[in-house]
């Protein structure tokens, strides 16, 4: 593999490697791109659902509170409250409806036609979670395919109405109503003292704010409810309009989906999109789930858009292909240049050193590098320069050099036989003083080994001194705890006695307690029997009283007795306890002489370790000595021999050597200077 190639191929390599990242890099960053092109606007489209639905709210509630202090509907509701507004079928109630009615036509028949958008869905509440008259109905309710004219209980699912009544403030937002999803704004009514009579509310349904927003056929609208809401929305119970999806959602509003193959997909996202907004792509569909919450942000629902991203893809896809086409034709480039500028500042200069090396090694010491650059290739050439004139001077020396060894080499010889004489002598005297050393350095060991021994029997008497005296030191302690536990003894045995005699002084209390106790139950007895008949009761009680005192006063003699006795044991304790003092404290005394005898001896079998040891260290160093003058001498005697081998060498190299000369002296004459 030439020059070009091994630079080539690690460059073609790492151009490669650079387009292969550089094209993942691409790809992952355009692909964060067509996601963020897709999400935002779908996070765009749920804001301004969000918004719009706030803003709705917020005018609901706007338009209701213009009818919560309008007079005539505060005069109807207080003729409501003058019957029985529990009773759906109360006449006050039913004058009410149409006086509110009659009151607000006008009214209504001026907002449908300059909107025209139908009827205000204006209604009114009972505060008893009654509805009293939706002004958008002729009647009230339809019960059993008849419509009726009479109030209908809503507290069971109206929680804005229950809210509103018993807050006193006004409610806005979204509630689930028999028919779905409604945007609602309710405000109290309140007579002249403050009090509440009921509200009112005005409602506008979700789904016709949702078709407006969504009005541009650019995203595929799907709204869900949850399962558990279907017992409230009584419209919504028909699974052939709104199906249920996966036990859990009740599809409200869109188109049902066919596709059956992204079923699970679309269920794991609606699940997801119960608590935060969550966008996927699957191939060229975008999805996104939001949720939807009521009045007190409690989740009630999930919003889907759906959209074709074909032509997104196609942009992105665009996109790719163009940067990895640019990315590819820029790594071409880069090269391109790379290699011409590899073969004009490495390549040809090595071209010029090649043929200068190759006239070199044929012997031609005449032709120089023409040096064309001041770079690593220029200060190469001049190094390869400098080496052939070193090399034409160091040739010019070889051949001086070559001339005058050859006149040399035989006085050389002539030398070298003198010395191989000289060297046999010295080698023969060399070696009578190693047998004489020998023997001294053996002479030595044994002096060496006996000392050893006498060091070991040393060590050995020391360490069992040593054990004596620490097995005695540990009797020392222990009698020494002996004697520290007998004199607690001593004091808890004093203590005890001293606690025996202050509960014989108890003892002699309760005798005189028990004496006078008697004298008085004695007594007592005496102003029983002259009561006579009244007076037997008492008497019972004081004899049981004596009886008492004599019980008494017979345990007490028997404590006493075991007092004595305890004191008896007590002062025996004590006589016995003095006399183990006075043997502990002997003891003790003996432990201690005897730990300083030991303590003498082994004093005396550290010094006898010591001599031992410096003994044996003096045997030690003169059989060193006399072994390092032996390997010395030997050593001699193995130079000397090695000498006159050597020497003997030399003798027949140099012949060789004038050999080697006349040769050189051939090779240096092929050399051109």
């Amino acid at each position: 593999m030439n020059l070009r190639q091994k630079n080539t191929i690690p460059s073609l390599i790492i151009m490669i490697v650079v387009f292969a990242i550089g094209s993942l890099v691409t790809v992952n960053k355009l692909n964060k791109l067509n996601t963020k092109i897709v999400s935002r606007p779908m996070e765009n489209s749920m804001e301004v659902l969000l918004r719009s639905v706030e803003f709705t709210a917020q005018q609901t509630l706007e338009k209701s509170s213009l009818f919560s202090r309008l007079p005539q509907v505060i005069k109807a509701f207080e003729l409501a409250h003058s019957g029985d507004i529990n009773d759906p079928r109360d006449a006050q109630g039913q004058l009410a409806r149409e006086m509110l009615r009659q009151e607000l036509r006008t009214t209504m028949d001026g907002y449908e036609f300059v909107t025209g958008n139908g009827p205000m869905k204006l209604h009114f509440h009972l505060p008893n979670g009654r509805s009293l008259v939706r002004m958008w109905r002729q009647r009230q309710i339809r019960i059993n395919g008849k419509w009726q004219d009479r109030s209908d209980d809503i507290s069971d699912f109206r929680h804005t109405v229950l809210d509103v009544n018993a807050t006193g403030k006004p409610v806005r937002g979204i509630e689930l109503g028999r028919g779905g999803f409604v945007i609602r704004g309710l405000s109290p009514i309140l007579n002249s003292q403050g009090q509440p009579l009921g509200s009112v509310e005005v409602l506008f349904d979700f789904a016709p704010l949702v078709k407006t927003l969504f009005s541009d056929d650019h995203y595929s609208v799907r709204l869900y409810m949850n399962k558990t809401f279907l017992s409230i929305t009584h419209r919504l119970q028909d699974p052939k309009k709104y199906p249920v999806v996966d036990d859990l959602y009740v599809q409200v509003m869109g188109n049902k989906t066919e596709d059956r193959s992204h079923e699970k997909w679309i269920q794991s996202l609606m699940d997801q999109g119960k608590t935060n907004l969550t966008i996927q792509m699957n191939g060229k569909t975008a999805m996104a789930a939001f949720p939807i919450k009521d009045y007190k942000t409690t989740q009630i629902g999930v919003m889907m858009l759906e959209t074709d991203i074909t032509k997104e893809y196609a942009l992105v896809r665009n996109i790719i292909v163009f940067q990895v086409v640019m990315l590819f034709l820029v790594i071409i480039a880069m090269g391109i240049i790379s290699s011409l500028l590899l073969s004009r500042t490495i390549l040809k200069p090595v071209s010029g050193i090649m043929a200068v090396s190759n006239q070199l090694s044929k012997g031609d010491l005449r032709n120089t590098v023409e040096v064309t650059s001041r770079d690593e290739m220029g200060l190469l050439s001049e190094t390869i320069n400098f080496m052939i004139g070193s090399v034409r001077e160091m040739v010019g020396k070889l051949v001086e050099v070559v001339t005058r060894l050859t006149a040399n080499s035989e006085a050389i010889n002539k030398a070298l036989q003198d010395q191989v004489s000289s060297a046999s002598e010295q080698s023969a005297s060399v070696t009578e003083i190693t047998s004489t050393m020998a023997e001294f350095s053996a002479s030595s060991r044994q002096i060496s080994e006996h000392a050893d021994t006498v060091l070991t029997i040393a060590e050995e008497a020391l360490n069992h001194a040593n054990e004596g005296n620490k097995s005695v030191s540990l009797v020392t302690d222990k009698m020494e705890e002996i004697h520290t536990g007998n004199e607690n003894t001593v004091k808890g045995i004093h203590e005890l006695g001293s606690k025996t005699r202050e509960i014989a002084k108890i003892m002699e209390i309760i005798n005189n307690i028990a004496d006078q106790t008697k004298l008085i139950a004695f007594n007592a007895a005496l102003e029983a029997s002259s009561a006579g008949e009244a007076g037997k009761r008492f008497g019972v009680v004081a004899i049981e009283i004596r009886r008492l005192a004599e019980n008494v006063e017979s345990s007490t003699r028997e404590t006493e007795k075991r007092v004595t006795e305890i004191q008896d044991a007590v002062d025996n304790m004590m006589l016995s306890s003095e006399k183990n003092t006075h043997c502990i404290n002997e003891g003790l005394s003996f432990t201690s002489h005897t730990r300083e005898t030991l303590a003498n001896i082994v004093d005396r079998s550290q010094d006898t370790r010591d001599a031992a040891q410096q003994i044996t260290l003096s045997t030690q160093q003169q059989k060193t000595a006399s072994d390092q003058v032996v390997q010395a001498l030997r050593e001699i005697d193995e130079s000397g021999r090695y000498t006159t081998r050597a020497i003997k060498q030399i003798g027949e190299n140099g012949e060789t050597l004038n050999q080697l000369a006349e040769q050189l002296n051939t090779l240096i004459h092929g050399f051109k200077l």
